[in-house]
């Protein structure tokens, strides 16, 4: 059992949360928009502090662990924390993790999401596509068990479930979390487990469920910098939403 609860947010902090949200999505649809072949990695770093300067919200990954950028940017077998560089550029075919959090100036609250997608190029790839699906598919599907009285064993399962009924591979060193003024909060949302098992979910928790997914193996390593890669090389994906845990249907903030 866990040494302590997840916190609870107050009504003007969930409100905060929301507004949050509205300029999240503003800049990972502005990301979707401007990213083709040929544009650097560097670019969409200065997109994201420039927008969230104009928002008045900090970009919550600088400065954390000492991480130097303003998102995290991972192309094909980094798995998370890759740091944008100008001299990085990115190619068609590159399948590209954008991870982003945003921290606003007056609560510090946080909001957090990940979005994954081909550049320059329409997913048509057979597998690539299928991972894209199996990964958006696992994502709902622990939504779908992320409410009042059920537990955290119930969301591990089903992430767990669909990604190797889709015969891909969960990541198992990294995961999910609470979320509200810290990067990362109890309790965390793991992508495997037991079903029935845990602490039970409570209404009014706030949590970032995010399956990470890869082709061919769900061992990591990393080389002492930032940069998580995925062992054997292959690639992979992910896609995460902040959510508010309710008594039903989950909200999805961001």
């Amino acid at each position: 059992m866990w040494r302590k609860l997840p916190k609870h947010l107050t009504p003007r902090e969930l409100d905060q949360m929301r507004r949050n949200a509205k300029i999240h999505k503003a800049i990972l649809d502005k990301i979707r928009e401007i990213v083709v072949p040929g544009t650097t990695w560097a670019e969409i770093d200065q997109l994201c502090g420039k927008m969230a300067r104009e928002a008045w919200v900090l970009c919550g990954f600088r400065g954390q662990y000492g991480f130097p950028a303003n998102i995290c940017i991972s192309v094909n077998d980094v798995i998370a924390h890759g740091v944008p560089t100008a001299d990085m550029v990115f190619k068609a075919w590159d399948l590209v993790n954008f991870d982003f959090w945003i921290k606003d100036k007056i609560l510090g609250i946080y909001t957090d999401s990940w979005i994954t997608f081909v550049i320059g190029w329409d997913d048509k790839n057979p597998v690539w596509a299928r991972m894209v699906e199996v990964n958006k598919k696992a994502l709902y599907a622990g939504i779908a068990q992320a409410r009042a009285w059920n537990t955290i064993g119930d969301i591990w399962a089903a992430v767990q479930k669909v990604v190797e009924d889709g015969w891909f591979h969960v990541v198992r060193d990294l995961s999910g979390h609470g979320i509200w003024k810290k990067v990362h909060e109890e309790p965390y949302i793991y992508n495997y487990g037991t079903p029935g098992t845990w602490m039970k979910l409570k209404a009014g928790m706030t949590v970032a469920i995010e399956p990470l997914i890869w082709e061919t193996s769900w061992e990591i390593f990393d080389e002492w910098g930032f940069e998580l890669f995925i062992a054997d090389g292959s690639l992979g994906c992910q896609y995460e939403h902040s959510i508010l845990i309710t008594e039903w249907e989950a909200e999805i903030i961001i």
